[in-house]
């Protein structure tokens, strides 16, 4: 577990699951949406069990049975490299919209397939990409140019060093998880509110 800095859930507003049709040869993508740039994190543990998650100072209750997803959240596109295309245009429409909000967007991402979704054209990404803070939900307690282990290595490789301008908060490359989560905390927190909103009522960072 010491492997691990496993930050709060700051992707809520982007999940996805596959399920493949061998029969079909169809993905279904399922993307829950909730804007990148506009809405704070939610969360109902009265309708849920839930268990408790603490990462540095911050502790929230997270719900172990999410709500099921209404069914026109449910899109289903041909293959990969659709799938990529349409996170693509997600990310960009959602930081046009962060910046002409408040002239800033903020992105959280996990590892896994999510990088490999981001590399690939965005035809307007010159226009947003210098007003751009990336996250990473979570990330391995490893050194940062790690190209085996590293997400932040790996987005780099995939699609980071194409991004100019932006502003990736990663860790400080240390094995020790419990000081990499509380460095990663504070590294969020001294964000000013432009950069990255809190929400009101729970003081959450919003995406």
């Amino acid at each position: 577990e010491n492997q691990y800095q496993q930050m709060p859930d700051l992707a809520r507003g982007m999940e996805k699951a596959y399920h493949i049709n061998e029969k079909m040869k169809v993905l279904s993508i399922v993307i829950l949406l909730v804007s990148f740039a506009r809405n704070a994190l939610a969360f109902s543990p009265a309708n849920h069990h839930t268990r408790q998650f603490q990462a540095g100072s911050w502790s929230l209750a997270s719900t172990t049975k999410p709500t099921a997803a209404p069914a026109d959240s449910v899109i289903v596109l041909e293959d990969a490299n659709s799938v990529g295309e349409a996170i693509r245009e997600i990310v960009s429409k959602a930081a046009h919209r962060a910046i002409e909000s408040r002239n800033h967007f903020a992105l959280a991402i996990p590892g896994g397939s999510i990088l490999k979704m981001l590399a690939g054209s965005i035809t307007d990404k010159d226009s947003w990409t210098s007003k751009t803070t990336l996250f990473y939900v979570n990330h391995k307690c490893v050194s940062m140019d790690d190209s085996e282990l590293a997400t932040h290595a790996k987005a780099r490789k995939l699609f980071l060093d194409d991004w100019e301008g932006v502003n990736a908060i990663i860790m400080d490359g240390t094995a020790d998880g419990d000081a990499e989560a509380k460095a990663y905390e504070e590294k969020i927190r001294d964000l000013s509110d432009q950069v990255l909103p809190k929400a009101i009522e729970s003081n959450l960072p919003v995406f």
